[in-house]
Order: structure tokens, then sequence, then C-alpha cells
């Protein structure tokens, strides 16, 4: 029976390795030489017939010698699992070699890779980076002219040097004190000299007769209509005078009143804001931040709302009195 299944596997194997040349000798690395019939060959080794009886275990294919090796390659069977165990030789290394190089070929029409060292300029040449300095740009204008206002400088120049120096012009020119014309400064006071001298001794005994004395510019102006015929409009002006709450009520009390008095019922004043010009009578309530002022015209309950921030100029003038 061992025999029949014997004859039976050489018959499959020399259907399956059809065209193998058979070796005698199957030498191994390590010198031993197996001896008989090729009989199984796969991905994991070779089994040989051994001529003294019984078959091999299955050698693996790098156990074997490069001569024995280069031997069973000759077979088209058993090449494809040798083959990578056959040590080419240095001239089948280079011609291998030459045959996987790949030649690139030229692509027409390709558009240039940008520079790799392109820097944060070439990042602002673009369309949005363009965009983004013509908006800082203008906001750096929009400050340099609001400073200047602010600060009563030229708007040309504090512009113009804007432009030269963008961030840094404005904040020189806005740590610089407010500018006040000397000119203009002076006549001021020797105006308020001129009139405190001229003033009669009647303003003063009426305002003792009240039992106080007279307050600001508000007061002077009242004492001087009474005597005078007409009040001398007193301007205050952002810079020159902080507005805030103790600035109303130390300047103007008497515009708090619900009734006025005799000498400031005729008086109103004119507020030079941001967002227009507000002729009021009274001051109506006032904050920390803003105040009440209602307004001179027919309709009692006629009120707006002013802050501080955008007071320009205050102006106390007769109600009749033009510009």
């Amino acid at each position: 029976m061992r025999s029949f299944h014997s004859i039976g596997l050489a018959v499959c194997l020399s259907w399956q390795l059809g065209g193998i040349a058979l070796a005698d000798d199957f030498k191994l690395a390590n010198g031993n030489v197996l001896r008989g019939e090729l009989a199984s060959a796969d991905e994991d080794g070779l089994v040989v017939k051994l001529d003294v009886g019984g078959f091999s275990k299955r050698e693996p294919w790098i156990n074997f010698s490069q001569e024995t090796l280069k031997e069973l390659a000759k077979s088209p069977k058993v090449t494809p699992l040798v083959e990578p165990f056959i040590e080419l030789e240095p001239e089948q290394i280079k011609a291998r070699e030459k045959q996987k190089e790949i030649v690139v070929k030229p692509v027409p029409n390709r558009m240039e890779r940008p520079s790799a060292k392109a820097g944060l300029i070439a990042a602002f040449i673009t369309p949005l980076g363009l965009l983004i300095l013509s908006v800082l740009m203008l906001a750096n204008l929009y400050g340099a002219y609001e400073i200047a206002l602010f600060r009563r400088q030229p708007a040309a120049l504090v512009c113009g040097l804007s432009v030269l120096l963008p961030g840094l012009a404005p904040l020189i020119f806005l740590c610089m004190p407010t500018h006040v014309e000397h000119a203009h400064a002076e006549a001021g006071a020797e105006e308020s000299v001129a009139e405190t001298a001229g003033a009669p001794a009647k303003a003063t005994s009426s305002f003792a007769g009240q039992g106080h004395a007279p307050q600001g510019g508000l007061a002077l102006a009242a004492a001087q209509k009474q005597e005078g015929g007409g009040a001398q409009p007193q301007m205050y002006a952002r810079g020159e005078f902080t507005f805030n709450r103790r600035f109303f009520e130390t300047k103007f009390p008497g515009f708090f009143r619900v009734v006025p008095s005799e000498a400031e019922k005729d008086l109103v004043m004119v507020i030079k804001a941001v967002r227009g010009e507000y002729v009021g009578k009274r001051i109506s309530r006032i904050s920390s931040n803003e105040m009440h002022v209602q307004l001179q015209t027919g309709n009692a309950s006629a009120e707006v709302s002013i802050p501080f921030v955008e007071i320009q100029t205050v102006q106390i003038r007769h109600k009749d009195a033009k510009h």
C-alpha cells in the first residue's frame, strides 16, 4: 500500500513540475548534500525524495547553495520560487537598475511654483493683503483726524505725518497738550478784566442781598445783562475745560432750576456735540456720563440726551442773540 502511495505521489509531481530538470544532488549552504529526486516545491522550500528511502523535511530555499538554486532556476515552474534567493552578479545588478530607471518627461505649460523664501512682504502683495493694508491706512488717517480736532492741531499736518509714520505720529500728537492760541487767550483775559472792572457796584449789592456771590461765567453774564442791557456770550471748549457732571453743576447751577431766576430766564445754553447743535433752556437730569437738556422749543417735553464725550463746545448767550 505504501509503495502504491509513493508511485501516485511521483506521478503527481511529474505532472505539476513538468519540465523540471531533476538533479541527483541538492547541496545545502552548510555543506550537506541531499541525494534523490525532487518531490515537492513551493514558497516555503523543497522536499527531496531520498535515494536511501523516505522524504526529507522541507528545506527552506535560503538553506540551499547558490549552485543548486541556479540549477533549479532553469525550470520555468521553479524559477519564480528560487529567483529571489539567487545572488546576482554586479553586471546583472547594473542591468536591472538601468531597466528600472524612470525618465521624467517635461510637462508643457506648467505653472512655476512660488518662491520657497517668500516673506511677509510677499503676503501683503496679494489682493487680500492690499485690502487689509487699505483698511488699516484709512483707520490710521481717521484716528489722526480725530486726534487733530481733539488737540487743536492742523489736520493736514497730523494726517500727513500719519501717512509717513502710521500709528506712531497719531500717538505722538495724542500725548501732546492741547494747542491754545495765545492771542485768543490773552484777549479773553483782557475782556474778563475789563468787564469785571467796569461792573457797577449795584450788581455786587444785588448778589450780596441774595446771600451768595456770583458763581462762574453764568452769574457774571447775568449781572452784565441786568446792568449793561446784554451779556457777552460765554464759550467753553473741549481741551480747555473737562466736560463732566461737576463742571455743569459748578458753572451753571441756574440751569438746574425748574423756575429760572430773573437774571437767567432769558439765557440759553448752546451745546455743540458730535451729533449736532442743541439750544437748551434747562438741564432736567444729569448723571456721571450724560445729561438731559430741555430744548428751547414750544413743546415743553422736548428733551435730548447728550453724552459728555460727544460735547465739543458749550456757549451761554441771550436767547435772542445770533451766532
